[in-house]
Formats: structure tokens, C-alpha cells, sequence
């Protein structure tokens, strides 16, 4: 046994899992919600005794090390050390893919850039303008040290001539991570955010131009581009610092940008995490549904007016999360507000209101409530409405929506039908034309799941994947010896609802056998009278 076998097998993933999620003993599994898809009903079903999981909801599904690969975005050698680890075994014999060489060496170039640009700002005189910049802002010594925030100097090549020239890194790595155009620094004369995953590790960098200087090469702020590592759609700025708070807390608050994020946390808001741009990503929500159940958006932008940002709360309210908004009177942005008047942030963060009650009163102010305004409310709010996916919920904002317009909730009903008939409509095209899984496959799937529960021998199959399955099992019966190409697919019947019973089994044999019999008939294969005997016998009680 290698030591990858050997670690999973010390492993118990239920207990692992249970960490992130809690699970309920079903049978011989557990069970609980999706960490990976917002879920009211659990069909997240972990294996001790096979050491996997499978969520029967999204299809999620994988070993202890797969899990930590999803749920902490872990490359294959960190999940591998993370369980070694754990299980306190030394590891000795894993070499990392080439995949992950290359990572860890695009983030120790970025980790060792993050500390270079913070000591020239706490440091050097070289920083010392954009110290007193960022503490005339009122950011404190503790958020700058906390947040590890830097200095990029005026110069070309500073970066590339301390990489290159004195660390050995290639001018290509620079360029490949992002720090490097054409053998010259990216960033230049800017205030440096490093931006981390959740675990800490730098993935990139933000940087601000400097007060006073040109805004011509690259505007106001300039960020790493995509890159193998770093990914905007996938980072929350600062969450590695809050995540604990944002956990105890339930809720996390959500501003648009890095100032706004750590000025936040400064006035004592300490449960929150800033995005690019207005709209929460699906990977962005993924993150904060697995610690909390409630978002408050403090965004610059209207979200109501927002095409970007609707779209980021219809995926939050997907996953089940709950969505405020709160109100930003008379600042120009959080991180003013928060540093300004602490308390008054604080307050304004409590004051939050539901985001569909937000929409409603942003609609009402903008149009008015003349026939011309209630029908552009209508038309705004209703497709919105219609996508709310809790029926409680949808129900009370449609009285809320009558009540507003004037008219009966009837008639809010009966427009809003007329938007989901426009979607259910296409949904049912897209269906059509998905093609079906052949009777046969199903039956066979659902007669390997049953001889493998209940220890029962396999009939004969013809279905090419099943037929090779049993195959194997005959040979061995245990699922964990298949070969890898049939293992995984097989081992995932075990994981789904319900125990073995005797009548199941013998009702799946009669329709394994009427359908064998039905295709010799139709192929006129073997003797026809006796065939129609015994098919007259299988059905009679049907």
C-alpha cells in the first residue's frame, strides 16, 4: 500500500466531513446538506466503510482528499499533507505534479513579493508617502499590518531587478504570475492589497495609484490579471482574517472594495469581505453559504439598477441564502461611512433590509406611482419576484407588490404566470432534446445496487458497463477491488437511500427477465411459444 492508500485508509472522512457539515446516520451512510449547493432536503450521503461521499443533488462526489480539494480549494499534495497530517503519518514518497510545482512556485514568488512590498511601506522612507496617504485615510497601523498591506515603487524594474537578479526567479514566471509585462514591473507607484484565498496564500495583487500621479497606465486601481492561480470570480478580498467572525457571526457583510473591507473591519465590523466590481460570483457565494446563512450587501453601486448585481443575489437566494441590503444615506461609500462615524456604520449594518423589500422601495422612488410607473415597477419586479425561491417568501412580496400598486394580488399572480410559462417553455425544450438513458442500463444500474447491498449473485447483463461490473464482482465482491474505470460509478449505489430488501430484489429480477424475454421475441430469437408462456407468467398480476 502506498502512502496516498495508506492515508485515506487511517482517514475516517465522516468524522472529516463532519467538521464542515453536520451529517445523520442513515443506514450504513450518513447524511446531511450539500457543503456544495444550497439544499433544504439532505441528499449528501458519505460512506465510512468505502471512505467516499456523493452528493445526489449537484453529483459532488470523491475521497477525504477530493472533499478538502472542493471545499478548501487544496491542490492534490497540500490535501495529502493536510491528512498525513492528521493522521500522523511522515510523508516520504509523494512527488508533486508538475501542476503543482508550477502553483507552488507562482505563489511563493507572490508571497515573497507581498512581503517585500509591505516592509518598503512600514520600512522605508521609499514608502513613506503612502503611509501617511493610507493613515490620513484612517487606516491604522494594526489594519495595515493585519491586512499586509504595501508599497510599489516609482521605478521600472524594482521588482524584476530584486526577482530576477537576486532571488533567480525567471523573468517568464514573473510575466506567468502577473508582477511582470515585458521584463518590467506591473505595479508602480501604488498602494498594494494583496489578495489571498481563503487560507492566506497570495493569488495576486490590487494596486492603487498614488495620490497625485498619473492614472494614464492602467487608471485608478490596476490588478493582477488571470492567471494560472489567481481567478477574481473566485476570491473574496479579506476573508482569510474574517472568515472565524463571519462563522460566529452567521452573516457576513459585503462591500465592493479593499478600503471599504478593512475600514469596515476597523470600526468594529469585523465580518466582512469586499468583491470586484457589484455582483457576487457562484464560486463567491459558494464560499460564504459553507459559514453563513445571511449576506448584507454594501455596495456603491444601486443594486436594484444593477443588471450584474441582480443576477449575483438571484444565485445567493438559489443557495439558500438570505440577502439585505443596507441603505448608504449620505455617504459616499462604506469605507468613508465607516471610518467617519464607526457607530453610525455599525447601526446602518443592523438597519439592513431585505434586499426584495430594497427593490420595491428603489423601484417606487425611481417611477413613481402613477399608471405609467406602476406598469415599469411591474415590469421590473415581476420576473424577480417570480425567481424567489422560497414560496413563503414569494408569497409575501407578492401581497406586499398588490398592496403598493393598488391592485389585486390575483393580478400580480397572473402576470407573473405568464413570465414562468415564457421560462418553463424553454426549460422544456432544453429537456427534449437531452437524450434518454435506455431502460435496460437503469434496470441493471438498480440490480447492481441491490447485490451489492444485500450480498445477493448477479444475474446475467448485457448492458456493456453493468456486464463488465459483474463480471469483476464475481470474481470478487468487493467493490473497493474493481478496477478504476468501473470503481467509482459503482461505489456511488452504495451510497444512495434505502436498504437492502428481498422483495425489491426479486421484483428487479421478474423485470430484468420480462425485458430479456421481450427483446428475444422482437428479435424472433429462440422459441416463441414458450417465451409468451413465460412472459404471460411474469405479468399476470400486473
Amino acid at each position: 500500500m502506498d502512502q496516498v492508500e495508506e492515508i485515506k485508509s487511517k482517514v475516517d472522512i465522516a468524522e472529516l466531513i463532519q467538521e464542515y457539515v453536520p451529517l445523520k446516520k442513515a443506514g450504513r451512510n450518513f447524511k446531511g446538506l450539500c457543503p456544495f449547493h444550497g439544499e433544504k432536503t439532505p441528499s449528501f450521503m458519505v460512506n465510512p466503510e468505502l471512505q467516499i461521499f456523493k452528493c445526489f443533488g449537484c453529483n459532488s462526489g470523491g475521497d477525504a482528499y477530493t472533499f478538502l480539494q472542493k471545499m478548501e480549494g487544496m491542490e492534490f499534495g497540500e490535501a495529502l499533507q493536510h491528512l498525513a497530517d492528521r493522521v500522523g503519518v511522515k510523508l516520504v514518497s509523494y512527488r508533486p505534479t508538475g501542476a503543482e510545482q508550477i502553483k507552488e512556485k507562482l505563489v511563493g514568488i507572490n508571497t515573497l513579493t507581498g512581503q517585500v512590498y509591505h516592509w518598503l511601506l512600514t520600512q522605508q522612507k521609499t514608502g513613506k508617502g503612502a503611509l501617511e496617504y493610507l493613515k490620513g485615510r484612517g487606516i491604522t497601523d494594526e489594519a495595515i499590518d493585519k491586512f499586509k498591506l504595501g508599497f510599489a515603487p516609482n521605478n521600472w524594474d524594482f521588482l524584476t531587478k530584486f526577482l530576477v537578479g537576486k532571488k533567480k526567479y525567471a523573468a517568464d514566471d514573473l510575466n506567468r504570475v502577473g508582477l511582470g509585462v515585458k521584463n518590467y514591473d506591473r505595479f508602480r507607484n501604488r498602494i498594494m492589497f494583496p489578495l489571498t484565498n481563503v487560507r492566506g496564500q497570495v493569488m495576486g495583487f490590487a494596486g492603487r495609484v498614488m495620490p497625485g500621479a498619473s492614472e494614464k497606465e492602467g487608471g485608478k486601481y490596476v490588478n493582477t490579471p488571470e492567471t494560472e492561480i489567481y481567478h477574481k470570480s473566485e476570491l473574496l478580498y479579506g476573508l482569510d482574517v474574517t472568515r472565524a467572525e463571519i462563522k460566529n457571526a452567521g452573516w457576513a457583510v459585503v462591500v465592493e472594495g479593499e478600503i471599504d473591507a478593512i475600514a469596515s473591519w476597523q470600526a468594529g465590523v469585523k465580518n466582512v469581505v469586499a468583491i470586484k466590481g457589484s455582483a457576487l460570483t457562484e464560486k463567491q457565494v459558494e464560499l460564504l453559504r459553507r459559514i453563513c446563512d445571511t449576506i448584507v450587501l454594501a455596495l456603491d453601486m444601486d443594486v436594484a439598477g444593477d443588471a450584474a448585481s441582480r443576477r449575483g443575489i438571484e444565485i445567493a437566494d438559489r443557495n439558500g441564502l438570505m440577502v439585505k441590503v443596507v441603505k448608504l444615506t449620505g455617504a459616499k461609500d462604506p469605507g468613508e461611512y465607516a471610518i467617519a462615524d464607526s457607530e453610525g456604520w455599525k447601526k446602518a449594518v443592523a438597519e439592513a433590509i431585505p434586499v426584495y423589500d430594497f427593490y420595491l422601495q428603489s423601484a417606487v422612488e425611481r417611477y413613481g406611482l402613477e399608471v405609467a410607473g406602476k406598469k415599469k415597477i411591474g415590469q421590473e419586479l415581476l420576473p424577480i419576484w417570480a425567481g424567489i425561491s422560497d414560496e413563503i417568501v414569494k408569497a409575501h412580496y407578492i401581497k406586499l407588490l398588490a398592496k403598493t400598486l393598488g391592485v389585486e394580488e390575483e393580478d400580480i399572480r397572473h402576470q407573473m404566470t405568464k413570465t414562468l410559462i415564457s421560462k418553463s417553455e424553454t426549460l422544456n425544450k432544453s429537456q427534449d432534446s437531452k437524450q434518454q438513458i435506455p431502460r435496460r442500463e437503469i434496470l441493471e444500474e438498480y440490480v447492481i445496487e441491490l447485490a451489492l447491498k444485500g450480498g445477493k449473485v448477479l444475474p446475467e447483463l448485457k448492458t456493456d458497463f453493468w456486464a463488465r461490473v459483474a463480471e469483476e464482482l464475481v470474481k470478487d465482491g468487493n467493490p473497493k477491488k474493481l478496477p478504476e474505470e468501473l470503481r467509482e460509478r459503482t461505489q456511488i449505489l452504495l451510497l444512495k437511500d434505502g436498504e437492502f430488501e428481498e422483495k425489491e430484489w426479486e421484483t428487479a429480477l421478474r423485470e430484468l427477465e420480462e425485458l430479456n424475454i421481450r427483446e428475444q421475441i422482437a428479435a424472433g430469437e429462440g422459441d416463441v411459444r414458450r417465451l409468451t408462456k413465460r412472459l404471460g407468467e411474469l405479468t399476470k398480476d400486473k
